[in-house]
């Protein structure tokens, strides 16, 4: 198959999670013998508009059209969303205005290298629906998240979500195909060597390390971590929190509040390829998410778990919270501990736990490890996507076009 993947409010190559997804999905795409050409976000003018990466014909385009808007800045992770008119009319915009330019974009595209289908990403505002009406093309809409456009599902053949908390009202269930998350398997690896030279590099010794990996956002739980922390080193003064992740910055004045910043090591943000090295090395791993502090994941959830399966595949015992789709993905007491969203005494329970039985840790982290192997590699997801793919093309070519 030739595809169009649309994702004009994701930025590849980039740190956040949303990024990693985009670019393990299209790549295992190919992987599976498939041509993609990925439409993304451009944020600096340093950035080539076109570039091939690891087989990704990846086009970018501005969000200002011809430079990158003034209104948004892509690293404002966890900013709160304005409620003026300005902010209203820059709403409009992207629905409006850039989504037709990012969908005639798209379509000149899909014409120039007949391209037989589109995906869209739910947070494109609408360009792979406009695109999808400019050509003809089948269009499949992936989700994510639930901020997508109106035309967007009316207009997909498919809907794919990660999570019926995601799916828009009035989506028939019989377009609706509920896809697994994934990770990839054999960058996140167990890997003792480089977990000790980064334990090295942050003089971290033989302590007790618990990690974090993430952007510091409110709903993602570090709050709750920090707070649950200082109990935790009451007990056992000897553990050190390895925290990574760029936006930190308000999480490492509380710590400095409570007291336990000399616990504490914010490495700021790392390369998608270095993660693994951080994450091994950590002994325990935590994901407290707390749909709560956001409106947005109150009303919806949280999407694709993308770190908790990056822990489990380094074969790292986990902490994380009981919420849906991590249920589906984490065993309680089997392949991790799940704990009630923003219960910072549950969480410290837990820690303490697993820093005081490490067979279990251990037991865990290895069971983890084997589960995601069994289902949730990047691969794997792609064969769904291929799947529901040729199916939507069946439908609109009467053949399997491109297959």
């Amino acid at each position: 198959m030739k595809i169009c993947y649309v994702a004009v409010d994701v930025a590849v190559p980039h740190f956040r999670g949303a990024s990693t997804h985009v670019y393990e999905l299209a790549r295992n795409l190919i992987r599976l013998g498939h041509d993609v050409h990925l439409v993304s976000r451009r944020i600096r003018v340093e950035q080539n508009s076109f570039e091939e990466l690891d087989g990704i014909r990846v086009h970018r385009v501005y969000r200002g059209v011809f430079f990158p808007s003034p209104v948004s800045e892509y690293l404002q992770v966890g900013r709160q969303r304005k409620t003026g008119f300005v902010d209203l009319v820059y709403r409009a915009y992207l629905f409006t205005v850039y989504a037709l330019y990012a969908g005639i974009v798209a379509a000149n595209l899909v014409r120039k290298n007949n391209l037989d289908i589109i995906v869209e990403r739910e947070t494109s505002f609408g360009a792979g629906a406009m695109a999808s009406m400019l050509t003809g093309r089948p269009m499949v809409l992936e989700l994510v998240g639930p901020r997508c456009s109106i035309l967007s599902v009316k207009r997909a053949s498919r809907v794919l979500a990660y999570t019926e908390n995601m799916l828009p009202e009035g989506v028939p269930r019989s377009r609706v195909v509920i896809v697994t998350a994934a990770v990839d398997t054999d960058l996140f690896k167990p890997d003792e060597e480089q977990g000790r030279i980064v334990r090295e590099k942050y003089g971290l010794g033989s302590s007790t390390v618990v990690g974090y990996v993430g952007t510091f956002q409110t709903w993602h739980g570090v709050e709750e971590l920090i707070l649950a922390s200082k109990a935790v080193l009451e007990k056992h003064p000897e553990v050190r929190f390895l925290m990574v992740g760029p936006y930190y910055e308000q999480m490492e004045n509380l710590a400095g509040r409570l007291g336990v910043s000399n616990a504490y090591t914010f490495t700021g943000p790392v390369s998608y390829r270095d993660v693994p090295k951080y994450v091994n090395a950590a002994d325990i791993l935590v994901a407290p998410y707390n749909p709560e502090k956001s409106e947005l994941r109150k009303r919806y959830g949280i999407g694709s778990p993308l770190k908790v399966l990056e822990y489990m595949s380094c074969a790292k015992p986990l902490v994380t919270t009981s919420l849906k789709p991590i249920t589906d993905v984490v065993q309680d007491e089997v392949t991790g501990l799940l704990v009630p969203p923003g219960d910072v005494e549950a969480l410290k329970d837990a820690l303490i736990r697993l820093i005081e039985d490490k067979d279990l840790a251990r037991e865990m982290g290895e069971r983890a490890r084997r589960r995601v192997l069994g289902k949730y590699s990047w691969l794997a997801l792609a064969k769904q996507f291929e799947n529901v793919l040729s199916e939507a093309i069946r439908e609109t070519y009467g053949r399997d076009k491109g297959a």
